[in-house]
């Protein structure tokens, strides 16, 4: 985890010192060197901040859907356009491969930013019921009853937090329209051969805290009774306070 955020920190400098003696090729060294260590100090400094004391219960709203921090698209798409711009005009000399992949980055940066306009984006949900979690994907979504989660763990992938959620029947998935099961099963089966899950909830994109939704989703699995509280529209955390959290 160091090591990356610190190979990219010593080009920042680099491209620091070269301000004076070759602007372009500095400012290119910045843009690319500084986008990654800002990437690589994301998860240092979260793991870095004061652990919270756990509350005694954790509940999650329910029968609302759930869908990523739209600041956080915002962010990734004005970072990838004007990475894309600066490198595309102070690396133009960098050859047609170079340029190519920065266009890359400008265009996606630019359709996630319209995206986000015109209402495409954010396409994933999460949505918590008394009688399970839906998983809205594009074009389709698909419950898991909390009586088909047989195991769960608080993990990371590629430095972001994620938790993962084994299914005791991925194929007792519910589908709308039904016509999309296989697609479903399709990305579950991916899922358990890159993750070792079925299911995984990137927690950092909705600003959920790992821990607290790895509680919460725990204790609705070993404790049917407390299912019914998913059908009350608050969120709160410990046993006495009301206090939100994304």
């Amino acid at each position: 985890m160091w090591s990356p955020f610190l190979v990219c920190l010593a080009f920042v400098l680099v491209g620091l010192f070269l301000l004076d003696s070759d602007f372009n090729v500095a400012i290119v060294t910045i843009a690319v060197f500084g986008s990654g260590a800002v990437i690589g100090g994301i998860p240092i400094v979260r793991k870095l901040r004061p652990v919270r004391p756990a509350p005694d219960r954790v509940q999650i709203i329910g029968g609302v859907p759930i869908r990523p921090s739209s600041g956080i698209l915002v962010t990734i798409g004005a970072w990838l356009v004007v990475v894309g711009i600066t490198t595309i005009v102070f690396g133009w000399s960098y050859g047609v491969i170079f340029r190519g992949v920065m266009l890359g980055f400008l265009g996606l940066g630019c359709y996630i930013l319209i995206g986000l306009c015109l209402g495409w984006l954010p396409a994933h949900y999460l949505q918590f019921d008394p009688h399970g979690i839906t998983f809205g994907e594009r074009g389709f979504s698909y419950l898991v009853r909390w009586e088909n989660i047989s195991g769960l763990a608080a993990g990371e992938i590629n430095g972001n937090a994620v938790l993962l959620l084994q299914l005791d029947r991925p194929d007792a998935i519910e589908v709308t329209p039904l016509e999309r099961k296989t697609r479903a099963l399709k990305g579950l089966a991916r899922n358990a051969l890159l993750s070792g899950a079925h299911v995984v909830i990137a927690t950092t994109q909705y600003r959920m805290d790992l821990s607290l939704l790895t509680q919460a989703i725990d204790r609705y699995v070993r404790e049917p009774a407390a299912r019914v509280e998913l059908s009350q529209k608050f969120l709160f955390a410990g046993p006495s306070r009301n206090q939100p959290y994304d």
